[in-house]
């Protein structure tokens, strides 16, 4: 299993080399902001009004023949101002062990995304996530007693030469006792012009290696690597996929990932009246 999962991590890494663009003086990288793929989330917001759908199906593999299936995970956010960003998300989940088999929906979680402190040149800028779990928009077998908040802190770094590296720490709540689950994450990345960027239509690739844990307080701590790939095809859609492995007994031997995001252009009300 580590050797496949070996071949995969420089399958993904050999597609991202190959794809490189030579001329990168005529072209600037687009920051898109999307949460997809990693753990680990960036400072950008989504533009102000506009629209992101982030959509992915992800797979982990534990010991015991136990599987755990996200299908989809959904991601619905909207820029209000470029300070604050409203965001809706959650996911459908199987659990499959042996004989055993569980599917349903998540408690959706309804939050924002506060901009706090903008990066500059090396120092990193900063950005809030919080909001509640709903416990009502759920399936029966997956709700939950309480409504639960979560918060997150992200920092993020712009480095030379398309480098970016990302920090967080964040506490969920699970709406079943006042006992939280801390989770860390740090990540690097690196973003790459193809040949066919010009200055109407982007395309990129970005490869990303991340470093994260999830400790529910009170239980073992679940240590995880991940790595993978994103291709800008322009400003409004892009596509993911990703492979990791846990460190620990307790933690999942494969984590796959596979994803689309799509946002949604600001009508422009100056052309629109120009058409009336």
């Amino acid at each position: 299993m580590k050797k496949n999962l070996l071949l995969l991590s420089l399958l993904l890494y050999a597609t991202y080399i190959f794809a490189q663009e030579t001329d990168s003086v005529k072209n600037t990288v687009f920051h898109f902001a999307s949460t997809r793929p990693s753990f680990s989330e960036g400072i950008l917001l989504v533009p102000s009004g506009k629209a992101q759908v982030e959509l992915g199906a992800a797979y982990s593999y534990f010991d015991g023949n136990a599987h755990e299936i996200h299908h989809p995970d959904f991601n619905f956010k909207y820029g209000i101002s470029k300070y604050f960003e409203l965001r809706i998300n959650g996911d459908a989940t199987t659990y499959k062990s042996g004989d055993s088999r569980q599917t349903g929906l998540h408690p959706v979680f309804i939050g924002v995304k506060l901009k706090m402190i903008d990066a500059k040149r090396y120092a990193p800028g900063s950005s809030f996530i919080g909001g509640l779990s709903t416990s009502f928009i759920s399936t029966k077998n997956f709700r939950t007693k309480y409504v639960a908040p979560f918060f997150k802190i992200t920092m993020e770094q712009f480095l030379p030469k398309n480098v970016g590296l990302v920090y967080n720490y964040g506490l969920v709540w699970n709406g079943e006792d006042a006992k939280p689950t801390y989770n860390f994450a740090v990540a690097a990345s690196y973003t790459k012009l193809l040949k066919c960027t010009t200055a109407e239509k982007q395309h990129q690739i970005k490869y990303f290696f991340e470093f994260y844990g999830i400790y529910p307080h009170g239980a073992k701590v679940d240590i995880r690597l991940n790595n993978g790939v994103s291709y800008l095809l322009n400003r409004f859609i892009q596509f993911d996929i990703s492979v990791g492995a846990g460190l620990l007994k307790n933690s999942p031997r494969v984590i796959t990932s596979a994803g689309l995001v799509v946002r949604f252009p600001k009508k422009d009300k100056e052309k629109s009246k120009k058409k009336d």
